[in-house]
């Protein structure tokens, strides 16, 4: 009797073993041409960003510091990237034929100036696709995440 019960209890064992989980698994659909695409439209982006940044900066902080004017036909865009991964956030105006691609390395942020409107905004956040639309009339602050 005593073998009987070993025997089921080792069969018991290496059955477990050959189930399959019941945990999914989840990983984010993104194909290397296209993350190797994106990744040097970044760098590309970056170092157009650097140009006139000091200049950029100045007017971003005038417009976050001092009450903006309805009449000014620009404004501030100061975005966080909380994620680990480069993004570029697409910036294209509804209404008219304005597109921004702001660059936003991982764990940092980036300020620009743009003009007022109704935008379409979407990224890809670490494979996450982050999509919205917004009026943007007064500065705009934007905090990203992949959590």
């Amino acid at each position: 009797m005593r073998s009987y019960s070993l025997i089921i209890l080792l069969f018991l064992f290496v059955q477990c073993d050959v189930l399959p989980s019941t945990t999914p698994v989840y990983r984010p659909k993104t194909s290397t041409a296209a993350s190797a695409g994106e990744s040097k439209e970044f760098e590309e982006l970056m170092a157009k960003d650097q140009i006139n940044k000091k200049k950029v900066t100045a007017e971003v902080l005038t417009y976050l510091l001092n009450d903006t004017e309805a009449d000014d036909p620009k404004t501030a865009a100061v975005i966080e990237n909380n994620s680990g991964c480069n993004i570029i956030v697409r910036l294209v105006s509804i209404k008219g034929n304005t597109i921004y691609n702001l660059p936003i390395p991982k764990h940092g942020k980036n300020q620009f100036i743009i003009d007022k409107g109704s935008y379409t905004l979407r990224s890809s956040i670490c494979g996450a696709i982050y999509y919205s639309q917004k009026l943007i009339s007064d500065p705009l602050i934007l905090e990203l995440s992949d959590r």
